[in-house]
């Protein structure tokens, strides 16, 4: 089933160096803050008032216009959305460029490196996802490289307010997003930190079986979910089905499932069972898994969970909600981009031979409406990003969950420069760098203070609790 996973824009005051700090330095321009961002060319600002952001720190609305076709400027432009949290007492503090990958879930929640370095964080949003999305939308331009510009543009327009060193960063797609931007832009920023970014070769890429079938979790607790699974298929079926009816006959203005049928979605949603337990849940949740033999209600619950969240599965392990119209229409770009050039992971699922009715027709209705889809690309723009990270990367980091099956398509950093990649023991798709082992978390620590002249304070992160929910990828796009 498949995985529902350069012209630039220049502002006369030029971006950063190889260094990762402004060519030109700003200046000592008084007025407030709100004032300078609106007096960036392209660029639009609003002051919103702060929810998650640092004690200090004030939260901006921002956006800015870009090119649909970076090659070709004078062409059609689109407004892309970003939000800013930042302390203007403290402008030369370092700046975390984050990218989403997708829309932008951020908002004001600082990312773990903007409490690290006590920095400033700039937010993107992906072109083509939420509000950033060109009309008429020429699908042709979500590419890697266009977001690259894209991020490349944000970098050049805001390096006159924000004079201290340049950090990107991104978690999962948002990881993803963040290198890419390094191998066309490799001069942009001091360094870059990836969390629990993938790279596949395939779509879809079976390299990632061994990982996930065999090596991730527990014997018993991986026999466990695959027999769950088994058994929702085998015996559940109808009974799920009603329940994903009665669901959607509850909330009609809310769930609907015309691009996807129901019986298809709901198959979707008990395949990628085994997948999204290991990315979202992990090894402390073993202990509570049902047995086959439990009520439907029990089983239901795993999959679906509750309607205010509350229990043991909160709102579910793998939903057959988010298979629902919405859910589609907001990964919809995503599903452009694996289908073309990302890729996608794929398992080879035995434990459900023969149980399973539907095929990839059945899920077509995950791609955007009316849009044709390209052909895989064969692997190039993915090739190309690994061969550049093997040989000539630098200042970059990887942190991994090792119990993550994302983890199964980590980077080979090959003869990266001055970079590191670690691996949180038995950690999902949450794994952060505070988490790592003494020996990793201190040379990651080292790095970024090399790169940025600040060292990062673990008193910072050490309760960290309110980072933000990080995408949760439908169901159509697990294996």
């Amino acid at each position: 089933m498949r995985l529902a996973l350069l012209g630039a824009l220049l502002i006369a005051c030029g971006g950063p160096s190889s260094s990762g700090a402004p060519d030109a330095q700003p200046d000592a321009d008084t007025r407030d803050l709100l004032v300078r961002l609106r007096a960036l060319p392209g660029v639009t600002a609003d002051e919103l008032v702060p929810n998650r952001a640092p004690a200090g720190y004030r939260y901006f609305a921002l956006t800015i216009d870009q090119p649909v076709d970076h090659d070709a400027p004078g062409g059609a432009h689109f407004t892309q959305h970003l939000t800013l949290i930042a302390n203007d007492q403290a402008l030369d503090a370092p700046l975390v460029l984050f990218s989403t990958g997708y829309w932008n879930y951020q908002g004001d929640y600082p990312s773990e490196l903007a409490l690290l370095l006590h920095g400033n964080q700039l937010v993107m949003e992906h072109r083509f996802f939420g509000d950033s999305r060109p009309s008429p939308a020429d699908w042709t331009k979500l590419t890697i490289q266009q977001a690259a510009a894209d991020q490349h543009a944000v970098v050049t327009t805001f390096a006159p307010i924000f004079g201290g060193k340049w950090i990107t960063t991104g978690a999962s797609k948002g990881g993803m997003t963040s290198i890419y931007h390094r191998r066309f832009y490799p001069d942009d920023v001091a360094g870059t930190v990836a969390y629990v970014a993938p790279i596949s070769f395939g779509a879809p890429d079976n390299a990632y079986d061994t990982w996930v079938n065999d090596t991730i979790g527990t014997q018993p607790c991986r026999d466990q979910l695959k027999a769950l699974a088994a058994e929702l298929l085998k015996n559940r079926r109808t009974e799920l089905i009603q329940r994903a009816t009665t669901e959607m006959n509850q909330n009609p203005s809310s769930v609907q499932y015309t691009r996807v049928a129901i019986g298809p979605a709901v198959e979707g949603a008990v395949t990628s069972l085994y997948w999204s337990f290991w990315q979202y849940y992990g090894k402390d949740y073993c202990a509570y898994l049902p047995q086959t033999t439990d009520s439907t209600d029990a089983l239901w619950a795993l999959l679906e969970g509750t309607p205010n969240g509350g229990g043991i599965w909160g709102y579910g392990v793998s939903p057959v909600y988010s298979s629902d119209d919405a859910n589609l229409a907001r990964f919809e770009a995503y599903d452009y981009q694996a289908a073309w050039q990302l890729g996608y992971p794929g398992t080879i699922d035995t434990y459900l031979t023969g149980l399973k009715m539907y095929t990839d027709a059945d899920y077509s209705g995950a791609n955007p409406v009316g849009v044709s889809v390209p052909a895989y690309d064969g692997g190039a723009a993915m090739n190309d990003v690994a061969a550049w990270v093997k040989t000539s990367s630098s200042h970059m980091i990887w942190v991994y969950g090792g119990w993550d099956p994302w983890t199964g398509g980590k980077f080979d950093p090959g003869g990266a420069q001055d970079a590191l990649e670690a691996i949180v023991p038995e950690q999902t798709h949450g794994a952060q760098l505070h988490e790592l082992g003494a020996a990793d978390r201190d040379a990651a620590y080292a790095k970024l203070a090399a790169w940025t002249g600040v060292t990062p304070d673990p008193t910072a992160v050490a309760s960290l609790r309110h980072l933000a929910p990080r995408e949760r990828v439908p169901p159509l796009r697990h294996p």
